[in-house]
């Protein structure tokens, strides 16, 4: 106590330093919570966005990316497709229920831009179980919305049709399934397609999945076949990529904290070397002495970094209305989750122990006769 005492004394001797110190730390921590959010975020929407559908293998081109949440709300895109031929003879299987080809597009709307799903009614509502509100048909020239994407369009007024080109489609449904379902259109597949982007499948027993993947694997060889879990998995790999840039440009500003915060402990010390070596005079150990330091820039770090953790916040709002309006997303982005507002104190203690490491050496070596002389 006695340490912290004497650590905190100097924090407060020294406001206009103390201050500096915590607004470098605070924009370092705050930047991190803010830039990584959109990862999280990203990781997060992708989750949803599988969990909300009954699919339990996917098939697709070899090129195609397992990535549900592209940056206009596409799923995996690709321009190479499978064909209906293959979507035929994958039915015949005996544990699958339901097969469908899937096609996806992006619109251009009011305010956003409006992922768009091709497939029939019947498939909706196998695939998507827990959209309520599906109406009893949709047919040529109707589109059904989810209600995040209706509010997106329409705010409170009447959502009564779309408009796509020369083509006006009627609203006739919007449903609602409490997730990243909710930000997509529902439009009946044209007649004629040059194939699929997507195959979905949902199998009679779920526990086969793993080896009726592998076997469409030996049976169709230049497509890419995956259960669910490998979807989530290989997806999850560009969102650890998106990750590592985040963390990385935010870890500038961190840099540049510890600096500041170590050459703020740096001139404190060399300004208390002959308070130290009197404190070593009259009976304080090294440590003691250490101590003291250790506190003195974890308190600097770890309030620089709560007020950081809710400046992110803060920023991460803006940010994400920002990426939403730049790229027309019908849907929010960025996610506050509390282990990254854990990381963002770790890692504002981290920069407290880093800025105090030099200083603690200073100090662990010198000598008291030597620390009595200095002026």
């Amino acid at each position: 106590m006695l340490t912290f005492s004497l650590a905190l004394r100097n924090v407060i001797r020294n406001r206009e330093r103390s201050l500096l110190t915590l607004i470098g730390v605070l924009l370092a921590i705050g930047s991190f919570v803010a830039l990584v959010s959109l990862a999280e975020g990203l990781s997060k929407r992708i989750e949803m966005e599988l969990d909300s559908r009954a699919v339990d293998i996917y098939v697709m081109p070899e090129q195609a990316l397992a990535l549900p949440s592209g940056p206009i709300g596409t799923i995996g895109f690709s321009q190479d497709t499978v064909s209906g031929e293959i979507l035929s003879k994958i039915k015949e299987n005996r544990n699958v229920v339901e097969a469908v080809g899937v096609n996806r597009d992006s619109w251009k709307g009011r305010h956003a831009i409006l992922p768009v799903i091709y497939l029939e009614r019947a498939s909706i509502a196998v695939f998507f179980p827990n959209l309520g509100g599906l109406p009893e048909d949709l047919g040529e020239g109707q589109v059904i919305l989810g209600q995040g994407l209706a509010r997106q369009e329409f705010g409170s007024g009447p959502a009564d049709a779309v408009q796509h080109g020369q083509q006006k489609l009627s609203v006739v449904g919007i449903v609602r399934g409490g997730g990243f379902q909710d930000f997509f259109a529902f439009v009946k597949p044209p007649v004629q397609n040059n194939g699929f982007q997507e195959i979905w499948l949902r199998l009679n027993d779920n526990n086969l999945a793993t080896g009726d993947a592998e076997a469409l694997r030996t049976q169709f060889p230049g497509l890419k076949v995956l259960t669910r879990r490998e979807y989530l998995a290989s997806s999850n790999v560009f969102v650890r990529y998106a990750w590592l840039l985040q963390a990385s440009i935010a870890s500038i500003g961190v840099l540049i904290a510890i600096t500041a915060s170590m050459n703020t402990m740096l001139m404190s010390t060399y300004e208390r070397l002959r308070e130290f070596a009197v404190l070593r005079a009259i009976g304080a150990s090294r440590a003691t002495v250490g101590m003291m330091l250790l506190w003195e820039s974890l308190m600097l770090s770890g309030m620089g970094g709560a007020l950081g953790c809710l400046f992110g916040v803060l920023v991460s709002g803006v940010l994400d209305e920002a990426v939403v309006v730049l790229l027309q997303l019908p849907f929010p982005l960025a996610q506050i989750t509390p282990f990254l507002l854990l990381q963002g104190m770790l890692l504002s203690m981290l920069v407290g122990a880093a800025g105090a490491l030099i200083p603690l050496v200073l100090i662990w070596r010198q000598q008291i006769m030597d620390g009595l002389r200095t002026e």
